[in-house]
């Protein structure tokens, strides 16, 4: 397996690198891409490069155009991704860049960043779960992610945690900045418009409209709601009650 990674490690070019990579978050985020989404996703011409992927059966294509990574291509697109977002962290942490920033100078140096490098950085750094928008860095170690929703799922008057944003758009990174809607931040979800309208939340005193599509990428944990936590135990009571 070892052998067979390094064989695709040295052919690979950049175009090729974005596709695992942009598949790997689809992923995460529990989407599938058809190339046609995948256009989407990409800014440059992409053809030759899946063909190749496909080709070293890193990226297989399903019924309807529909695609997904190999156990191979997997393993190969977390080592990316795992790259990707240490040199993240090492901009934020170590050289003071803000988070977009970050990802746009990962996007430009993480072709060139060799494995001995990125097992230096994560030492460097101590090792770190996250990177700096909380996404998973992907180790050696399965990591628990716990239960995660995403913001555009949330029932009205749910109270959350964002754990992690997963745009890779550096003007969507500044825009959530703005609002102050970063990782560990506490927010209402106060309505979601129908037929895919925005989405409106809190943050503190503060109300925003978002885009569905950019809520469907904020990823939060639920705070429990004790008021109807206790209300469910009381009723569930009063049911064992009057069947006693």
């Amino acid at each position: 397996m070892l052998n067979r990674m390094k064989s695709s490690q040295a052919t690979l070019g950049e175009t090729a690198e974005m596709i695992l990579l942009t598949l790997a978050r689809a992923e995460e985020n529990q989407r599938t891409l058809t190339i046609g989404t995948l256009a989407d996703e990409l800014d440059v011409p992409f053809a030759s490069s899946l063909q190749a992927l496909v080709k070293q059966s890193l990226v297989r294509v399903d019924v309807g155009r529909k695609l997904g990574l190999t156990d191979l291509g997997r393993e190969r697109a977390l080592a990316l991704l795992r790259r990707h977002r240490l040199v993240e962290r090492h901009f934020t942490d170590v050289l003071g860049l803000d988070w977009a920033q970050a990802h746009e100078q990962a996007d430009q140096v993480e072709h060139h960043v060799s494995d001995q490098t990125t097992q230096s950085l994560a030492e460097q750094l101590g090792n770190p779960a996250t990177c700096p928008h909380g996404n998973l860095i992907p180790s050696a170690r399965p990591m628990e992610r716990g239960t995660q929703t995403s913001l555009a799922e949330c029932a009205p008057a749910t109270r959350a945690t964002i754990v992690r944003i997963n745009t890779e758009t550096p003007a969507a990174l500044r825009h959530l900045a703005t609002l102050g809607l970063l990782p560990n931040t506490e927010i209402e979800l106060e309505n979601c418009a129908p037929f895919g309208g925005p989405v409106l939340v809190r943050v503190g005193r503060a109300h925003y409209a978002l885009g569905r599509n950019l809520a469907q990428r904020i990823w939060v944990k639920e705070i429990p709601n004790l008021q109807n936590s206790v209300g469910k135990l009381v009723q569930q009571q009063t049911e064992v009650d009057r069947h006693g």
